[in-house]
Parts: structure tokens; sequence; C-alpha cells
């Protein structure tokens, strides 16, 4: 019983949450600076954040297995379907019933944040639609866009723009207010999250023929990509403290010196366990700056 406990939760890859979550957790905090936050909807919302990123988690494994992507040279971890540990039919079971999940909760978080709204109930819903179909689409299905080169753009999306500015718009928040450029900034280091991991599997996926962008871009520019992001990031944190915040807050880029590092390591070398920890390094310290940022925030 507690050897499938442990199965189940290693599907949920719960060190991926920390990054999912944290643009969520900035969307509240912008809300909170902007007066308009409301308790209800932060726990609803990460309630929703959580479930979506379980979703993610899951439906990735079940892909991968199914196109046969985690075989002998494999060079991240195995999921749990590829390894024989859960049954494909079992995964398929735990992913519609998680999606039920992400309906029953999104529906109460859209009449406590909009009452009677009927254009802001329409809008979340079709949003609420396409996250789930990008949650499920990145390698599920017959042709999935993960293996297109076009994984970026959605992460960029989801995990930037819907996770920070479309959870602010939650609270109820004044359009002239959204966090845009932080917005962007969450999207750009989820998407350097990838890239990392991208370039860590660029053997292994040409091979078993998912095409990622970092495969198209090749080795060396996946690299300059890579750095790209991290420093874009960078600077729409800085304009945004620069132009938005007092300037005492411009003292949190200091946090971004793990970030910066990393940056440096995924650009020099070509070792696949260096590689490996800086997915986990440019995870952590993204969740880690977006937190910090949040309780000052919060604080404010």
């Amino acid at each position: 019983m507690m050897q499938t406990v442990f199965c189940w939760i290693r599907a949920m890859r719960l060190r991926s949450l920390p990054l999912s979550l944290s643009g969520v957790v900035l969307g509240g905090a912008f809300a909170s600076f902007d007066h308009v936050f409301s308790w209800k909807i932060f726990v609803l919302s990460l309630v929703v954040g959580v479930l979506l990123q379980i979703l993610t988690n899951f439906a990735n494994d079940y892909g991968d297995a199914t196109k046969g992507l985690e075989g002998a040279l494999r060079q991240g971890p195995k999921g749990v379907v590829s390894s024989g540990v859960i049954s494909p039919k079992k995964m398929l079971r735990a992913i519609f019933f998680v999606v039920a999940l992400i309906v029953l909760f999104s529906l109460l978080l859209f009449y406590v944040s909009f009452g009677n709204n009927i254009w802001a109930w329409s809008i979340f819903s079709v949003l609420l639609l396409v996250s789930i179909w990008a949650a499920m689409s990145y390698t599920m299905g017959k042709n999935p866009y993960g293996y297109r080169a076009q994984g970026d753009f959605y992460v960029f999306i989801f995990f930037g723009l819907v996770a920070v500015a479309g959870s602010y718009c939650l609270y109820g928040g004044s359009f002239y207010h959204l966090p845009g450029f932080p917005a962007c900034a969450a999207g750009l280091l989820s998407c350097a999250v990838l890239n990392v991991n991208n370039i860590r599997d660029m053997k292994s996926d040409a091979v078993y023929g998912k095409e990622s962008l970092a495969l198209r871009l090749g080795d060396e520019y996946a690299r300059y990509y890579h750095v790209l992001l991290v420093l874009s990031a960078f600077l729409c944190w800085l304009v945004y403290f620069w132009v938005m915040l007092p300037n005492t807050y411009l003292l949190l880029l200091i946090l971004y010196l793990p970030l910066a590092y990393s940056a440096y390591k995924v650009y020099t070398s070509r070792e696949t366990l260096v590689l490996d920890r800086q997915v986990d390094i440019t995870a952590a310290s993204t969740g880690i700056f977006h937190i910090i940022v949040s309780i000052m925030l919060f604080m404010k």
C-alpha cells in the first residue's frame, strides 16, 4: 500500500510544484499590494494551480511512456509508467480524475471571484479549458506540441502570463496595475527551466523523435538562448522595480545571483549530471526569488 502511495507521489513530481505555484503566489502578492487581496481566492487559486501542475506531470509521464521516449538512452529520470510501476490504464484514469477536480475547484473559484459576472465567467471558463488542453497536450495525443518545438511558447503563456497576470485578475485588480513585466519574467524563467531540461535530453530526444526547441536550435544556440532567457527576465524585473516600486526593492535583485551562476554553468558544461543539477537549481532559485518578492509585497 505504502509503496503504491510513494509511486503516485513520485508521479506528481513534487519538485516542480514550487516553480508553478510561485507565479500564482506572485499574482496574489500584487493583488495585496493593490489592496484587493482575498484569502479565499488565494487558497482556491493555489489548489487549482497544484492540480494543473499534477495534471501536467501525469500527462507527461503517460505521453512520454506511450510514445517510447524514455528508453535506454534517456538522460533524465524515468517516469513511473515507463518504469512499469503504474500501468498506462491506471495513469489515464488518474488524469481524468484530476481533470474533474480541476473543473470542480475552478468553478468554486470563479463563483467566489466573479459572483454573477457572466463576462468574467465566460472568459475564465475558456481560459480554464485551454489550460487543461495545454497541460494534457504537451506529450499526449497524436500530435503533441512538446514534440514540435512549441513547448517554450506554452510554458511562457501559462507559467508566466496566466499564472501571474491571470491570477491577479481573479481578485478584480485594475487593468492599469496589471503586473505585465513580472508575468513575462516568470514565463521567461519557466522557459529557462524547460530549456536546460531539453539541453540535457537532446541526444535521447533526437533518437526517440521528440523535437524540442533546444534540439532545433542546436547545442550551442540552445545555450545562448538559455542565457538570453535568464537575462531578459532580469531586465523585466529591473524595469518593474525601477518604475513601479521604491528603490529599496532593487536590492532584491541580489537574489538573482544563483540564477546567473546557474546560467553560466548551463552555458559552459556538457556533463549530464551538471545539467541535471541545473534543472533543480534554476527551478528552486526562481521559486525562492518569487516567494521572497511576494513576501515583500504582502508586507508593504
